[in-house]
Order: structure tokens, then sequence, then C-alpha cells
């Protein structure tokens, strides 16, 4: 099923139903695409702010972002998969390439790639130190 939206949720709930901590997660996310005002006050872009959602702290962002800087939209995007938020649509429906299924299946796959990277890594450290003490 193909989703087409001007806005996604990032919600401050992983994919396995924590709460997502720090508490203060959407400020600072939000607060890479920030600036100051005319009268000295921050304040976030249009293209990327903290909300509460369902009671739940949230971060909406615009999809025309990734027209107007992608390299920020894509910041934004791969934290949300990274740490495997749950990402919503909201908004008015426009076309849009990318899918809810895409992000997850390439959050997956990132993550099953660092773990088995990680069990690599350990079984290579454990083979040499059974090794290590013998004598020569």
């Amino acid at each position: 099923m193909k989703i087409t939206t001007e806005e996604w949720l990032i919600l401050g709930i992983t994919s396995e139903g924590r709460i997502f901590r720090p508490s203060d997660w959407t400020e600072r996310l939000c607060g890479a695409l920030a600036s100051y005002n005319d009268k000295g006050r921050w304040e976030y872009s249009d293209y990327a702010q903290p909300v509460i959602f369902e009671s739940k702290a949230a971060v909406r962002v615009r999809t025309s972002l990734s027209s107007i800087n992608k390299t920020h939209y894509q910041f934004i995007m791969d934290f949300a998969a990274n740490n495997r938020l749950q990402i919503i649509p909201a908004g008015k429906s426009i076309a849009l390439e990318e899918t809810v299924e895409e992000t997850i299946e390439q959050a997956e796959v990132v993550w099953s790639l660092g773990s088995w990277i990680l069990a690599l890594l350990l079984h290579q450290w454990k083979a040499r130190s059974l090794f290590k003490n013998l004598p020569r």
C-alpha cells in the first residue's frame, strides 16, 4: 500500500512500544533547523516542529523539506529510522515516492546488518583471546 502525505509525524514511541528517551528529543531534533527571529527569539522552522500527538511527544516534518534541503530531511528521517520510532502520515495528501513500509524495511535491514557485524567482531575477539595464552 502506497501512502502519500504532505507531512509525517514521528512519534516518540519505538516500534517495540517503549517511550523514546531523552524526553527533550523533539526539541533537540527540531533545533537543528531552528533559528533566531528578528526579535531575538528562538523559532522552530516551518518544516520540522515539535508537537504533542495523543498526549505524546512527536515531531511534524513537512515533505516539502526534501525538495528544499534533502540533507536535513534525510537526517530527520534517518534519526527516526535508526531509533526505530513510529512514523505515521499526517496532513493533506499529495504524491510522495516513499512509503512507510519501505522506511521500516530499510531500518530493519540496517539494524540486522549492524547486529551481524557486532556478532562477527565479538566472535573474532573471543577466538583471539582463546589462543592468546597458549605457549609458542
